[in-house]
């Protein structure tokens, strides 16, 4: 037989209305720790999903991945005074009150859920694909590449600053190419490799003395190029006949492209180092150049301030677009930067996370040395002041 308990109207005699008071909450408090206990574990398993890297996601819940594998976060870098990295041995060196300050862009390629979300909060952050960044690259091969595109930068910018205090760093001695036009006057005649060291007899360095010669010829007559080939070393003349310039200028046309020029380095007067440790990059050509020349002359090419600079740095004293602007940015404006000059074409990219710090665009390292002035540098009479 089944027993069936009814609940008695009455409390058993041992248990009193204190007894009763304290006994009464004891489900309810056993439901609340289950609760926090749940809250706890289910935290704890978020804040451990933060680290997990998002394209994860992708592989646990198929068609679900916030990021896929090719994503890379772009992040604020630093920007720290470039001074730090610059080495002159030389008596003399003006050190600045000032700074120059060189700007770097953060890539995480590990990219976790909270670097997704941290994205989705943080302008500054841009989420990329892979192949805009590195391109079809490894990393490896992409690390060796920045590498040696800063080897290249520093050498520029030495060579840039130098000559703008009249020191002469190298010599050309002949005019290269890397294409021949097709159908052109030289196609078939000349290749990449070959340097041209004279114009009919007339000697041949730099591309204003070949654009000199070449102006003095007749379309349709015969001439003579001789040409020093830099893996042979043989030396020969080339016969030819003058082509007419497709762009209409005077003079005969040859038909090579992209000329760069043949040149010997000459022996500096002290030497200048840059230490850019593990950094790559070409973009930081025009912060070094500035850099070299506030150190070599006197007064202060910031004014006293600190002035944030990014662009790459050609040999002719023009600036080159980077990438990173909107990182580059904010960092500046992290460092305290009173302004960030910056490629003319990437100003507007700049602004918006500039935070109101200034942003000047510029072309050249003249314009830059003009944006320095009005901001209160000593930029009217660069000489060199060391010995």
């Amino acid at each position: 037989m089944t027993e069936v308990s009814t609940p008695s109207p009455m409390l058993p005699p041992e248990t009193d209305a204190a007894t009763r008071a304290a006994e009464e909450p004891r489900p309810r408090r056993r439901l609340l720790g289950r609760i926090a206990s749940v809250v706890a574990v289910v935290a704890a398993v978020v804040g451990l999903s933060l680290a997990i890297p998002a394209r994860a996601l992708g592989r646990i819940v198929p068609g679900h991945s916030l990021i896929d594998e090719e994503t890379v976060a772009q992040k604020p870098g630093s920007a720290r005074p470039t001074a730090d990295r610059v080495t002159i041995s030389a008596e003399g060196i003006d050190d600045p009150e000032g700074a120059i300050l060189f700007t770097t862009v953060a890539v995480d390629s590990d990219v976790s859920i909270f670097d997704w979300l941290e994205s989705e909060l943080d302008d500054d952050i841009f989420l990329r694909r892979r192949s805009d960044v590195f391109g079809d690259r490894s990393d490896g091969e992409n690390r060796e590449r920045n590498l040696e595109m800063m080897r290249v930068s520093k050498d520029i910018a030495v060579i840039v600053a130098l000559d703008r205090l009249g020191i002469s760093v190298v010599e050309e001695t002949g005019q290269g190419f890397q294409a021949v036009v097709e159908g052109g006057p030289v196609d078939g005649l000349l290749e990449p490799g070959d340097i041209i060291i004279a114009v009919d007899g007339a000697e041949i360095t730099t591309l204003a003395s070949l654009r000199a010669e070449l102006e003095t010829k007749t379309p349709g007559e015969t001439g003579v190029i001789t040409v020093d080939n830099i893996d042979t070393g043989e030396i020969r003349d080339v016969e030819l006949v003058w082509g007419t310039h497709p762009d209409g200028l005077p003079g005969g046309f040859i038909g090579i492209e992209s000329v760069v020029p043949r040149q010997v380095e000459l022996p500096l007067p002290f030497e200048v180092e840059i230490d850019s440790g593990t950094i790559g990059g070409p973009s930081a050509g025009l912060a070094f150049t500035l850099t070299i020349l506030d150190l070599l002359t006197e007064g202060e090419l910031t004014g006293g301030q600190n002035v944030a600079v990014t662009g790459t740095i050609l040999g002719d004293g023009s600036v080159g677009n980077i990438g990173g602007v909107g990182q580059k940015a904010a960092a500046a404006y992290e460092a305290g930067a009173v302004a960030f000059i910056v490629p003319q074409d990437v100003v507007a990219e700049a602004i918006p996370h500039a935070r109101g710090m200034p942003v000047i665009g510029v072309r050249s390292l003249d314009e830059a040395l003009a944006a320095l002035a009005d901001l209160g540098g000593e930029t009217d009479d660069l000489r060199l002041m060391v010995g």
